[in-house]
């Protein structure tokens, strides 16, 4: 008989602003939002803490909202993400759920799941070093971590979402029934809005409703996807952890982010454009590399979702280039006449040097990487509110 795996899914909790309230410690009982490229007006709030959780700030907000949700309660704290400074915190993290187990495998920059089968007798053991990967965490680096305790992946993400912050949860074969069969459907890993919307449809609600369904009935609606669904909520998924030195060579850079409102015009769409390019121009930087294709994301308020890409004339690693190019993409393929609802840009056919051409303007790319470069170390060095682009000033 096989041994049942013992796997944790470690969350840290609220990650950007949890940095930065660490750094300064006199903002963490503010609503602290962290956006994109321009903090003042109009940057986009991609993440928040406690705090601003509490008061309705969500992500997708403007800073103007935010601003105005915030009015009375709190005082509002913005900040322009460092993604530098979290990669580097990460990292810190990467390096303690090393030490428990070389099968580490990252879901983005602030979770990931630790298969410690081989080094674990059962689930209480499997508790005492989740306790001691929290303690440790919290002690040398100051942050906080949810982690679900379960048999596979999706469980174990599952348990970290339903306690935060600072908890662990355990999910086992004996009790998943009575924990997450209640819970409703979409809480399940992958199950996304539109996916919730058309289960809804079909009387299916909550995570036992999926589990109950015939499969050939979900295979039928969803394809793969559905057999897939009802293999994760009848806790039969058998997905590996990938060992850390084993991951993959990376095929794609990309970030997409929704609104709770509509966007209608340029001068947001361009904003957001802009705020998701800088976040992946730092990490196509973080792996030397150049990107030749960029693809865009767009769905619009009726749920109904698309994605164009594009050769880019160079390879280039600007935020700039990307930024325009995903801009310039957008309008060749939308007109706008319904509203968007959520973006995303992903880069593409990597290369690790430059290749010139009659259409590369060597002396331009330096200058763009210069500014990049630059505008980081201003803002690390003098605060966020230092250097904003003017594209998205209000005059």
């Amino acid at each position: 008989m096989e041994q049942r795996r013992i796997i944790l899914h470690s969350d840290l909790n609220n990650f950007y602003a949890s940095v930065e309230c660490l750094l300064n410690p006199k903002i963490k009982n503010n609503a602290v939002i962290i956006v994109g490229n321009e903090e003042l007006r109009h940057g986009v709030v991609l993440a928040k803490n406690e705090v601003a959780k509490h008061i309705g700030i969500k992500t997708g907000d403007t800073a103007i909202e935010a601003e105005t949700k915030c009015k009375g309660i709190a005082k509002l704290t913005k900040i322009t993400a460092r993604m530098e400074l979290y990669q580097k915190i990460s990292k810190r993290v990467r390096q303690i759920y090393l030490k428990y187990t070389d099968y580490v495998e990252m879901f983005g920059i602030d979770e990931a799941w630790l298969d410690i089968t081989e080094t674990t007798k059962d689930f209480t053991d499997a508790l005492e070093i989740a306790e001691m990967i929290r303690q440790e965490i919290k002690h040398t680096i100051g942050l906080t971590v949810s982690i679900g305790v379960s048999y596979n992946k999706i469980f174990a993400k599952l348990g970290s979402d339903l306690k935060k912050p600072d908890a662990i949860t355990l999910i086992t074969n004996g009790n998943f029934k009575d924990r997450i069969w209640s819970l409703d459907v979409n809480n399940l890993l992958f199950v996304g809005r539109q996916t919730t919307k058309k289960l809804a449809k079909m009387n299916i609600f909550t995570i036992g409703d999926l589990a109950q369904t015939n499969i050939d009935v979900l295979t039928k609606a969803f394809g793969i996807v559905g057999k897939k669904l009802w293999i994760y909520a009848n806790g039969l998924d058998q997905d590996k952890v990938k060992k850390f030195s084993d991951r993959d060579e990376i095929k794609s850079i990309g970030n997409s982010i929704t609104w709770h409102r509509d966007l209608k015009n340029m001068q947001d769409i361009s904003m957001v454009f802009y705020s998701l390019a800088e976040q992946v121009a730092y990490r196509l930087k973080q792996e030397n590399m150049y990107c030749n294709e960029i693809q865009i994301f767009i769905k619009d308020n009726t749920l109904a979702s698309y994605e164009r890409q594009c050769k880019l004339p160079y390879p280039t690693d600007t935020s700039t280039d990307i930024a325009k190019n995903a801009i310039a993409l957008f309008e060749k393929n939308c007109d706008l006449k319904t509203p968007i609802r959520a973006l995303g840009i992903r880069l593409k056919d990597f290369s690790p040097i430059l290749q010139t051409s009659l259409l590369f303007d060597s002396n331009n790319i330096a200058k763009q990487e210069t500014l990049d470069t630059t505008i980081a170390h201003i803002r690390n060095k003098y605060g966020t509110s230092s250097i904003s682009r003017c594209n998205n000033l209000v005059v």
